[in-house]
């Protein structure tokens, strides 16, 4: 806008001065033509009165000294060229248009001396012809100089008149280019009153109104915004994905989760058909149905690992006042997890209950039937009976301590205790299996008390060192450590026995996984015992190192957050 504005104020100047030179020119020269006429009209009735004494060539000789000002020429009345006082043997002169028409100016090109000249001619008493000419180069001389003096303060006055305009558009237009500036401001929400410097009238009552109406808008948008942040904050936050389509099947809104899910660019899909988000065609058919006949449905879908329970809801009206589709995306990967897991557990639990069962059922027939006679047969099959039962006993107080260890955050207690005596007592509990595999074991506990659940460390240390001396070698060893590291109580347990090939090493924590397991159910394990230590593990938010190598030993070290 300023441009333009200098650009015609410019215009409009040198426009302006173009017209007053010309104008000025022709004025000059209208002027300067009367002055030169009148000069004329002067030198012919000196001359003219100078005749009746002297010769023609005497007054031609008289003028020598002025001919390159004045010309003056007799002509007789056949055309003859009596004198002249710039030129010899001239030609018949009676057609020149100023002896054809006495007492005219006339201006024109002089082929005798080859330059123009302004002519006035009479006639004398004795019938000769006495004619005058002033040239016009001295007219033209004064003109260019005027013309050039002309230019030079037109061009002063251009750059004074554009330098004095843009002074006054740049405090013109200064209002106006404040306004863009603050108007920039409102569009983020941020109120700034223009001051106004103004002394137009018109400017200062424009600048108080858009004061008001920018400080409504702001104060709007500031609130639109907070509004859209909130909403926005919310969407993003919560734990399950949502999809608005509207009467197009296009995507109008979209949170967080599920622009993560899909990886789905919302800059440059959102209001695109819903096909660009949900490629599976379960939910595209179920989206579709949703349109057609106006209801709900439900469905589970797998995404990358993940299940998700989507809800397909119909709405007459949401925000906007119109018909559209909302999409929830819930999360239930844990359900379907512990689903698993539940299954999985009956199925290893029953499985794992099957045999003992099966040879208790067995052997009380035998001796129920009568089929076995021999008291030694008999005793055999009681004992059978009392081995089974007691594995069965075994597997199920197992099964009841992970389920309460995995159902519970924390340890119940976490009171100060002597940590020697736990040690003792899970040796003393294992008395009868290290004095089978005639085991022989190293401790090393440099901590003297710890605060942590009594009963849970028991369960750890046992649960571990069982292990250590089921898999160790006869006349093996086991080595217990218990030290302090950073901000970790460490409990080390390590085995000199068959170790754990590293392709199972990764499986080891899980319900019922045996390495041996022909090994295992002979030494009367239940292979819950490292699930059992993993979540006595978890719920402190401790973790679990593992080293070994087939035959050459086992090594796990548990970290304990102090």
């Amino acid at each position: 806008m300023r441009r333009r504005i200098s650009l015609e104020f410019v215009l409009i100047i040198v426009l302006s001065m173009a017209v007053f030179i010309i104008g000025a020119t022709l004025i000059a020269r209208n002027a300067i033509n009367n002055v030169t006429e009148l000069n004329l009209n002067q030198y012919l009735e000196i001359i003219e009165i100078e005749t009746v004494n002297k010769n023609y060539q005497d007054i031609v000789d008289k003028y020598d000294s002025i001919d390159d000002y004045l010309r003056i020429t007799f002509i007789d009345e056949n055309g003859v060229v009596l004198a002249d006082s710039l030129a010899d043997e001239l030609d018949n002169h009676l057609n020149r248009p100023e002896i054809q028409n006495i007492g005219e100016y006339y201006i024109r090109y002089s082929d005798t001396i080859k330059t123009e000249m302004m002519y006035l001619a009479i006639q004398l008493d004795n019938g000769d012809f006495l004619r005058v000419a002033i040239p016009t180069t001295s007219i033209l001389k004064f003109l260019n100089d005027f013309i050039g003096l002309s230019l030079v303060i037109g061009t002063i006055i251009i750059a004074l008149s554009i330098f004095s305009s843009s002074m006054l558009i740049n405090h013109t237009l200064k209002p106006l280019k404040d306004i863009k500036n603050i108007l920039i401001n409102v569009n983020e929400g941020e109120y700034q009153e223009i001051i106004n410097h103004n002394k137009f009238d018109e400017t200062s009552s424009l600048i108080k109104e858009i004061n008001k109406i920018n400080h409504s808008i702001s104060s709007n948008i500031s609130s639109l915004k907070s509004e859209k942040r909130k909403t926005d904050f919310l969407l993003d936050h919560m734990n399950q994905g949502i999809c608005v389509l509207n009467r197009d099947k296009e995507i109008i809104l979209l949170n967080k989760n599920l622009r993560e899910l899909y990886r789905f660019n919302i800059d440059l899909n959102l209001n695109k058909n819903y096909r660009f988000l949900f490629r599976e065609e379960d939910i595209q058919i179920a989206i579709q149905n949703a349109y057609e006949s106006k209801t709900s449905s439900h469905l589970i879908i797998k995404e990358d690992e993940e299940y998700f329970n989507v809800s397909i809801t119909y709405l007459n009206q949401n925000w906007n006042n119109q018909s559209s589709v909302i999409i929830i995306y819930t999360d239930v990967t844990s359900i379907k997890h512990i689903e698993t897991l539940k299954r999985d557990f009956f199925m290893n639990a029953s499985h794992e209950l099957k045999s003992p069962l099966t040879s208790i059922i067995g052997s009380s027939e035998l001796i129920t039937q009568g089929m076995a006679k021999d008291e030694e047969i008999i005793l055999d099959l009681v004992k059978r009976i009392h081995h089974e039962a007691n594995r069965m006993s075994r597997l199920v107080m197992d099964m009841l301590l992970l389920s309460e260890v995995e159902n519970k955050q924390v340890s119940n207690q976490r009171l100060n205790f002597s940590t020697k005596k736990v040690i003792d007592d899970v040796i003393k509990n294992l008395s009868v299996l290290i004095k089978e595999q005639n085991t022989t074991i190293h401790k090393n506990i440099d901590i003297d008390t710890m605060q942590f659940g009594e009963e849970d460390l028991f369960q750890l240390i046992k649960n571990l060192v069982e292990n250590a001396i089921k898999y160790g070698e006869n006349d093996g060893q086991v080595w217990i450590d218990i030290f302090e590291e950073d901000t970790y109580n460490v409990v080390s347990i390590k085995d000199d026995g068959i170790g754990i090939p590293h392709n199972e090493q990764s499986r080891i924590f899980e319900r019922f996984y045996r390495i041996d397991k022909a090994r295992s159910r002979s030494s009367g394990g239940t292979g819950l015992g490292l699930s059992i230590v993993k979540h006595i593990v978890m719920n402190v938010n401790g973790h679990i190192k593992l080293e070994s190598d087939e035959n050459n030993g086992t090594s796990v070290t548990v970290y304990l957050p102090r």
